[in-house]
């Protein structure tokens, strides 16, 4: 029993040893099994199929870029335009406190002007306008040659810009058919034809509107 123990023991020893000898030998070769595979492998060289593969990967690269950019500011532009259409432009906001400032008209005007913007064209309404502008213009001339307005007379504003329509001024400078005239609570003189101005008396009148 003692013997089969320590032949066991020799067997282990000699094992051990074995092992040892083989470590050493190991580190003290020069060219160890494994080196082979540790050694740099020669580079190979690109062929012309290969560089014409890399070109073509780069530029579907780079145009794919080009292409997320275009998209990406079209995308842009349609949000900017979607949203100045849903905003009222600047003109359409004067348009329409342009026709705030309209005088009111009777009803036959309404019918009348309801026949002609219904039946007649652009053109044609342009063509209207323009005359009655024209019209207007003859006429205020021919009753300013026939007034006298001074400077410093007390004036009621019958006719011209219809804001000012109603309200009493007093005239800072008198021309042959146009006037200057000043208006309280009006920072600027207006400048009006003679004929849209009546002379009104009462000095006293002429601060305020007319009731």
């Amino acid at each position: 029993m003692q013997t089969n123990d320590f032949n066991t023991k020799l067997s282990a020893i000699d094992k051990a040893l074995a092992q040892a000898k083989s470590r050493k030998a190991a580190k003290e070769d020069p060219t160890p099994m494994g080196d082979t595979a540790k050694k740099k492998l020669p580079k190979v060289k690109a062929t012309s199929e290969d560089n014409i593969a890399n070109k073509l990967a780069k530029d579907a690269i780079r145009e794919a870029r080009k292409l997320q950019l275009v998209m990406s500011r079209d995308a842009r532009r349609q949000a900017k335009a979607l949203e100045r259409s849903q905003a009222k432009t600047p003109h359409m906001k004067k348009i329409e406190k342009a026709a705030h400032a309209l005088p009111k008209m009777s009803s036959q005007l309404e019918t009348l002007f309801s026949d002609v913007t219904t039946n007649f064209s652009a053109g044609e309404i342009t063509t209207l306008a323009l005359q009655l502008q024209h019209f207007n213009r003859v006429k205020a001339t021919e009753r300013a040659l026939g007034l006298t307005i001074k400077a410093g007379m007390s004036v009621r504003i019958i006719a011209g810009p219809n804001k000012y329509i109603g309200m009493k001024a007093v005239v800072t400078k008198s021309q042959r058919i146009r006037c200057f005239v000043e208006i309280p609570g009006v920072k600027k003189q207006v400048y009006l034809f003679t004929s849209d101005v009546e002379h009104v008396h009462d000095a006293q009148q002429a601060t305020g509107t007319e009731g």
